[in-house]
């Protein structure tokens, strides 16, 4: 398919014009360097031979593009233009840089063409001229900006995959410290004048299990925004899945004295990711169990709509301290606390939640009023309700 800004070459040749510019490019090179080790002084540690490469060679399938109405050299064109930009991305250039680089190559290019014409050129050779330079450039800034995303998923998969490995490590010396500490917690109850003892191990069974979920936490936010695999739609009990999140944290829940409740009638089926949905309501019911010190904890699912517009709302509602209204646009954000009320965290519990639902292609909505708690609502997709037998 011919490049759309190319489609005019295809009618018409311009003979006059690619000569004029082949035999300018040694002329344009030379000033070209000029004019970038000037405008560019950071570039001057590359040699001459290094920064014009690339440049003669499609400069010359830019004139074999205007002398040709052959779709065939136009997209000779298109298919060399990209090597500008793969060399720049490993000589190290940013894309700021690059884009300089051109500015300044069309304008020597233009000048020169217009002297050997001897005239200014026509409405059509500008028009083709330029066409011909636009697509040159873009495909150059595309290679480079296509090589740059390349190495950020290389970098970032081995970082996943270094922190996967370390998560695993550490949560397997923590676990086997967490028995020992078990045992010496059960030998420390027999004797009456041990108790600050037992204190201290409770408190340090409760850092080492903040440290394992903060490594989770870490390694779902960067799963989810590396936006892995699509969603694996099965059928999804809604019920089994808040009752379990629930049975998780009502220990942490009733320390606090925070009772935890479940409304979801057992049965209540859709078709969704189970993995996903999980990890919204974990961290939902997590976030409302950390800041609430009273009331009560309700995980609740309402079926909304009639027919193909059916849906499924779940929500976590808590009687906590409640979120300021100027708070509320920065909570779904990695790393970005509002009024934390002591509580530790990195802010990490909400962007998993967001991600996880974008992913979902639900929407998650918060509505809050300060000193009387949070209601967070997860709205899945149309036609998530299961056919019933």
């Amino acid at each position: 398919m011919i490049n759309p800004l190319l489609a005019q070459l295809t009618h018409q040749s311009f003979p006059q014009l690619a000569d004029a510019l082949r035999v300018s490019i040694s002329a344009i090179n030379r000033e070209w360097d000029a004019a970038v080790r000037q405008a560019l002084p950071q570039l001057n540690i590359l040699t001459f031979d290094e920064l014009k490469d690339s440049i003669p060679k499609i400069l010359a399938s830019v004139a074999d593009a205007l002398a040709s109405s052959d779709p065939q050299e136009i997209e000779k064109l298109v298919h060399d233009a990209p090597w500008q930009g793969l060399t720049r991305f490993h000589q190290h250039y940013t894309l700021t840089e690059i884009m300089q680089e051109d500015r300044l190559l069309r304008g020597v290019v233009v000048v020169h063409v217009e002297g050997r014409l001897g005239r200014q050129m026509s409405v059509p050779e500008a028009a083709a001229l330029h066409a011909t330079v636009d697509v040159m450039l873009q495909r150059a800034v595309v290679a480079l900006v296509d090589e740059q995303k390349a190495e950020l998923r290389v970098r970032a998969e081995r970082e996943m995959k270094y922190l996967s490995f370390l998560s695993h490590d550490l949560n397997n010396n923590l676990g086997g410290i967490t028995l020992m500490l078990d045992l010496i917690r059960q030998q420390l109850l027999a004797k009456p004048d041990c108790s600050e003892a037992t204190e201290q191990i409770d408190s340090a069974q409760k850092s080492i299990r903040n440290t394992i979920d903060g490594m989770r936490r870490l390694l779902d936010h960067e799963r989810l925004r590396q936006g892995g695999a699509e969603p694996t739609v099965a059928v999804v009990d809604l019920h089994t899945i808040a009752s379990h999140i629930v049975r998780q944290y009502e220990r942490d829940a009733a320390a606090k004295g925070v009772a935890m409740e479940v409304r979801i009638e057992p049965g209540t089926v859709v078709r969704t990711d189970p993995e996903l949905v999980t990890l919204v309501l974990q961290n939902l019911v997590v976030n409302a169990v950390k800041y609430s010190s009273k009331g009560t904890v309700r995980v609740d699912a309402q079926k909304r709509g009639k027919g193909n517009t059916t849906r499924w709302v779940l929500s976590v509602s808590d009687e906590g301290p409640g979120i300021a209204p100027e708070q509320l646009e920065i909570i779904f954000k990695a790393f970005r606390r509002g009024e934390v009320h002591g509580q530790e965290g990195v802010g990490l519990g909400l962007a998993i939640a967001s991600e996880a639902a974008k992913l979902l292609n639900a929407e998650l909505t918060v509505k809050s009023e300060v000193g009387r708690g949070s209601v967070f609502r997860l709205s899945l997709p149309g036609l998530q309700e299961t056919p019933s037998n």
